[in-house]
């Protein structure tokens, strides 16, 4: 799969996205899930992307965000990663937090890791999202 269609669907789902792809074209289809944000606010997208889908329900296969024990991990493996001992420590305060991925997110982005963590988290992201692809594709 090419690493354009990959990366925008990553984009999506790291947005909180439901995300639908047609088997065939490569048609993406998406919205926000109502898990997440209000569905009010969004159910004529929601039914306009669902009726798309249900008029070939065949030709797409449905991709949910990771759950957030997933997102969790990916963090965590990538601190395990940090040479930096207090860098390292301030990321694993962040992820011990009440807020994990608010401060996980500051942390790392005021550091000289930025770059080294979104490199990790999307070479991983891309990794789930082809895992979870070969699970319903045929």
């Amino acid at each position: 799969m090419d690493d354009n269609l990959l990366f925008e669907i990553i984009d999506l789902l790291d947005d909180g996205e439901i995300v639908y792809l047609h088997r065939q074209t490569k048609e993406i289809l998406s919205y926000p899930d109502p898990q997440r944000w209000s569905e009010s606010e969004y159910i004529d997208l929601i039914e306009e992307v669902k009726a798309r889908a249900a008029a070939e329900p065949d030709q797409f296969v449905v991709l949910d965000p990771p759950d957030p024990r997933d997102s969790y991990h990916i963090m965590e493996d990538f601190v395990f990663t940090v040479d930096d001992e207090p860098l390292r420590n301030r990321l694993l305060e962040a992820l011990n937090s009440k807020k994990p991925f608010r401060y996980f997110r500051s942390t790392v982005e005021d550091s000289p890791l930025k770059e080294a963590w979104y490199d990790f988290h999307d070479a991983r992201m891309k990794e789930w999202v082809l895992e979870m692809l070969a699970r319903v594709w045929d």
